[in-house]
């Protein structure tokens, strides 16, 4: 939405300055006639450049056929129209979008209107008052509105303008067909589909024609291959067979090594676990004897502490 907004606000500020152009050189070009044909196509008396209503944009008055403006102020119409719309949700077609139908070729038209109106335009001057500022100018409409011209389209039109609007209408899910394109893209499809289905079935039939032959091959193939297969098997399974026995006996030996191991250092940690626990018992009741004497001696104490108390 911000993306549209923006494209119209440009759009919008585009129109104003390209109407103001307009504008202003059709004014130009109705001062330049009616000094023209005051001095009745005397050159003398004609000013070599006629001014507009507003003199900061007398830079663009150059083109007294009008279509060096006429031609960025039509396409700015039907931008601020395409924004415009797309930001009213409006389904549009891309087909000439955002201008009409024939737009390039209106504008085309108009360029080479220009040259010949600039090269017409020459023969209203008195010959003997000709001078080269004179004909520049009238080289100048015929020149400037081509330009104008080529540049819109080529340039802008084409490459640019098109393309990003397209792509905005297309972003805001606004495209439609129109119903003419639409029933001929329907036939074209039908056709094309036809076409297809044809070209599938000979395909298709070649296909089972060649997996049927070479079926029939490898059926062949496999008969002849299955008896040495089933002997290369056999032989492979008896090897196989071998060398599990042969591992097997290993993993045997090995493991009733492993478990006299085992079963040696199971011995030794008893015996020393014995050990160990004949220390503790003899520890404990040493010390316990210890504890009963030092028992006997504190009750000794205190008996004699008691008479002494009595006494």
């Amino acid at each position: 939405m911000k993306k549209l907004q923006l494209v119209l606000a440009l759009s919008v500020g585009f129109a104003v300055l390209s109407t103001l152009a307009f504008v202003n050189n059709l004014v130009a070009i109705v001062h330049w006639w009616q000094a023209f044909s005051a001095a009745g196509g005397d050159t003398s008396a004609i000013p070599a450049h006629a001014a507009g209503f507003i003199g900061w944009l007398d830079w663009t008055a150059v083109d007294y056929s009008a279509v060096t403006t006429f031609i960025p102020f039509l396409g700015a119409i039907f931008l601020v129209r395409s924004a415009w719309r797309m930001l009213r949700k409006r389904p549009m077609t891309a087909d000439d979008f955002p201008f009409f139908r024939g737009s390039d070729q209106f504008n085309i038209a108009l360029g080479l209107f220009g040259t010949l109106w600039g090269i017409i335009v020459i023969g209203y001057f008195k010959l003997d008052t000709v001078q080269m500022a004179d004909l520049m100018q009238c080289l100048h409409t015929a020149l400037f509105s081509t330009l104008m011209a080529v540049v819109w389209v080529f340039l802008l039109d084409r490459p640019l303008i098109r393309p990003y609007f397209v792509r905005l209408l297309k972003e805001s899910q606004l495209e439609t067909i129109e119903r003419d394109d639409l029933v001929g893209a329907v036939e074209q499809l039908v056709t094309r589909l036809m076409s297809a289905s044809a070209a599938f079935d000979a395909r298709q039939q070649a296909y089972e024609a060649a997996f049927e032959k070479r079926q029939k091959e490898y059926e062949v193939a496999f008969a002849n291959r299955q008896a040495d297969e089933v002997a290369a098997t056999l032989q492979r399974q008896e090897k196989a067979d071998k060398v599990f026995a042969a591992r097997l006996a290993e993993q045997g030996e090995a493991f009733a090594k492993a478990q006299a191991e085992m079963a040696t250092r199971l011995a030794a940690y008893e015996k020393a676990f014995d050990a160990r626990q004949k220390e503790y018992v003899e520890f404990f009741k040493r010390e316990i004897a210890e504890l009963e004497k030092r028992a006997a001696a504190s009750e000794a104490k205190l008996a004699a502490v008691v008479s002494a108390l009595k006494g």
